[in-house]
This record gives structure tokens, C-alpha cells and sequence, in this order.
């Protein structure tokens, strides 16, 4: 058909570990397999992301795109051999690619997570950062399949527990746990945090777009469109949800932002689907 020829799939992609379920086409079987157009694809995700990533490293463009195209080129085989197959519910290709090249353009000595999930995000973030300290929490840890050795694991809130001695200047904290972007934020300027990335970023009129919506988000801590005490109320698959805006709350998350950088949704270069919505913000001391 159109002078395409079609080589049937002779089984898996790659062998299913146990405990796995199918993995979803769009996400595991789909790749550009031509050397050339692979390579284009690498260059327009990177000239997508290079503004956003510059000014998360706060340098110039030119000086970060070398290194954010040889990432771009490491994560794909890094992804296509991942231990955990299936990791609906938590990040997939395109968030994926955002928390790889973040933290590995950052090279932080010390990372904590909030949201362990099933262990996908820690695995990635070892492999992009090697020589790092990571400590991963969830309050379900009865999800987690898959832990690295070096890894620490933990089951609980991350707010109170007790951390490795580290350089602030040399941190990244990763949020990716439903709990309101404002009190996390808040958290993390407490604990010294200075690089912090959080996932499921939406503005308040996108609310329905997500699962367990962090609320108030960042986006919505410094939208001055929304007042004190102001209803929100959205739908998703056919549940009803309520928020009513706390003020003193978002001054607050406001009043710890020192930078803050969103990345661009990757989807329309890559395809793939669902959108990423990761921000980055620099914590101010």
C-alpha cells in the first residue's frame, strides 16, 4: 500500500518480565528505526527543548545544546531496555525523556523523589546520574517492582524524614506524588532544596487533564487571574471535582520560585502520547 512493505512482528519487542502486563503499542513497539531520520528526530526534540533546558542550567544555548544532543542520543536505547515495561499511571516516553535530560544536564550530587511508584523515575534517574545519591519515597510502597542496589528506598511521606547531609547547590528534589505543588514547594525551601522538577504541571482552566490533580499547581500559584477563595470545579471521566483556591498558600509557593521554567510538551514532535507537562523551578534561599 503506497509502495510501504510491511514485515509482520514476529512476537514481543522484548521479552515481559513477571509480573508485567502488555505494554502499549504506541509507547514500546514504534520507533524510528533509520539511522538518518532517527537523528532528526533527536535534533528537533532538542531544538524544542534547548530554550527551556539553557535556562533551567542558566547558560547559554549554545554551550547546553552539545550536551543535551548527546543525551537526547543515549536516552532512546536507554529507554528501549527499561526493567519496568509497563508503567501506565506514572511517566511514560515523553515525561520520561524530560526527567532524564534534566537531571542529567544538572548532574546533582544528592536527589530525592517523591513518588517511588513502581520504581521506573529512580531507575532512570541512576541512569542518568551514576555517581548520585538518591533517595525515593511513597506512601504505597506496596507498587514498587523494580529497585536498584544503590538506591534508597522508602516507604512514607518525604517532609519529615530524616536526609543525607548535602550541597544545596548540587540537589534536585522530583515531585511526582498528586500532593499540591504549593506545599511541596514550600517543603523544599524549607529543607534547603534548590532545583526541584515537578510533574503534572496544568494550569487551572486544563485541571481535567489529569488524575489527581496537585493542586494549587505552580501554574496556578502564580496565576494572578485566580482570587482568594474562587471555585474551580471540573470533570474527568465523569467524576466531578471541587477546589477552592487558597490564597495564602500560593503567596507563599509564589515567594519561594526564584526561576521557573516549564518544558514543552514533547508530543508534537514525538507523537507519542499522553502530553508531558514537567516544570522546572530554582528554589530561592
Amino acid at each position: 500500500m503506497n509502495g510501504v512493505t510491511v514485515e509482520p512482528a514476529a512476537g514481543p519487542a522484548e521479552p515481559l518480565r513477571p509480573g508485567d502486563q502488555p505494554v502499549p503499542a504506541r509507547d514500546d513497539r514504534n520507533w524510528m528505526l533509520s539511522p538518518d531520520q532517527q537523528a532528526r528526530l533527536e535534533a528537533a526534540i532538542v531544538e524544542w527543548l534547548l530554550p527551556s533546558l539553557a535556562a533551567i542550567l542558566d547558560r547559554p544555548e549554545a554551550e547546553t545544546a552539545a550536551r543535551a544532543t548527546e543525551a537526547t542520543a543515549d536516552f532512546f536505547p536507554l529507554y528501549r531496555g527499561r526493567p519496568i515495561r509497563n508503567n501506565k499511571g506514572g511517566g511514560l516516553i515523553n515525561d520520561s525523556l524530560c526527567l532524564y535530560l534534566v537531571a542529567r544536564l544538572l548532574q546533582p550530587a544528592t536527589i530525592v523523589e517523591s513518588g517511588s511508584y513502581q520504581g521506573h523515575s529512580a531507575w532512570l534517574l541512576r541512569q542518568a546520574c551514576p555517581a548520585a545519591e538518591i533517595v525515593t519515597f511513597d506512601v504505597r510502597p506496596e507498587q514498587l517492582r523494580h529497585r536498584e542496589p544503590d538506591i534508597d528506598y522508602r516507604a512514607g511521606d518525604w517532609s519529615e524524614a530524616a536526609l543525607p547531609a548535602f550541597d544545596p547547590a548540587r540537589t534536585l528534589v522530583w515531585f511526582d506524588d498528586h500532593i499540591s505543588h504549593a506545599r511541596r514547594l514550600v517543603e523544599a525551601r524549607r529543607r534547603g532544596f534548590r532545583h526541584a522538577l515537578f510533574d503534572d504541571n496544568f494550569d487551572a482552566y486544563s485541571l481535567y487533564a489529569t488524575g489527581g490533580a496537585p493542586v494549587p499547581t505552580l501554574a496556578m500559584t502564580i496565576d494572578r487571574g485566580l482570587a482568594d477563595g474562587e471555585e474551580i470545579v471540573w470533570m474527568r471521566h465523569g467524576k466531578t471535582y471541587r477546589y477552592r483556591v487558597d490564597g495564602a498558600a500560593c503567596s507563599a509557593a509564589r515567594a519561594a520560585i526564584e526561576a521557573y521554567h516549564p518544558l514543552p510538551d514533547l508530543s508534537p514532535i514525538t507523537r507519542y502520547s499522553p502530553a508531558s507537562g514537567m516544570t522546572y523551578a530554582r528554589i530561592a534561599p
